[in-house]
């Protein structure tokens, strides 16, 4: 394997969004500012890494450079609050997952409130869950607006729920393939299950009342309403 700029960079985020998995995304950037990004190689990660990227295949110096560079390339993209995105396999749209997210069961997630949005808001691509990495959205045009709800949610998570997405990175594909990265907004009815958003989708936030994010092209409020459960029913009555 040659380690060039295109490989140093799908390591280094591996190596992040690995490490977030287990910590949380916010101790890792603070990790990673503090020690240049010396962290993610003092950290444990499985052998299926190594077997994706032998590093021990490399001469002592040669590997020695790579670390070294793997560490700087995390370090500058957490300095200038940018996500790493990885590698990306065009094969993975059709299914909304990756090889790596195939096994998430996303069924305890399936509470879906209604929303309302101040102004109009696009509905764009397909949500491509690519956990540990950060999660996409496939979509055949680049959307004009900072902000979209993402129209295909079914396919990843085998419900439709609205997702938004700050779009950060719009990058061309192909003729008709476009990738949208950024942030995603994502309605949760409780702390809990916003929790468990952590280990499906990671470049994330979740709200239980709404967002109201500032963007380039202004602001965009979103709040979320969900349905009062159903009183229990009483065969009790007064005589």
């Amino acid at each position: 394997m040659q380690f060039d700029d295109a490989t140093i960079h799908n390591l280094a985020a591996e190596m992040f969004w690995r490490m977030a998995d287990e910590c949380g995304v916010s101790e890792v950037n603070e990790r990673v500012l503090a020690t240049e990004g010396r962290c993610l190689l003092e950290h444990r990660f499985d052998n299926d890494l190594w077997r994706e990227y032998p590093l021990s295949s490399l001469p002592d110096d040669e590997a020695t450079r790579v670390l070294k560079a793997v560490a700087f390339e995390a370090f500058d993209f957490t300095r200038d609050q940018q996500n790493m995105i990885g590698q990306v396999y065009l094969e993975d749209r059709e299914r909304g997952r990756s090889p790596s997210a195939a096994g998430i069961d996303t069924q305890p997630l399936a509470t879906v409130p209604t929303f309302r949005c101040d102004r109009a808001i696009e509905r764009v691509g397909r949500l491509c869950l690519r956990h540990p990495l950060p999660a996409v959205v496939f979509a055949e045009d680049a959307p004009i607006a900072a902000v979209i709800q993402v129209d295909d949610t079914v396919t990843a998570l085998g419900f439709d729920l609205p997702i938004f997405l700050n779009v950060v990175g719009r990058q061309h594909f192909s003729a008709d393939t476009v990738i949208l990265t950024g942030y995603f907004f994502i309605p949760v009815p409780d702390v809990a299950t916003g929790d468990r958003w952590n280990h499906v989708i990671q470049n994330s936030h979740r709200n239980v009342e709404g967002n109201t994010l500032q963007t380039s092209d202004g602001e965009w409020v979103i709040r979320y309403e969900w349905s009062a459960p159903k009183r229990a029913f009483s065969w009790f009555r007064r005589s």
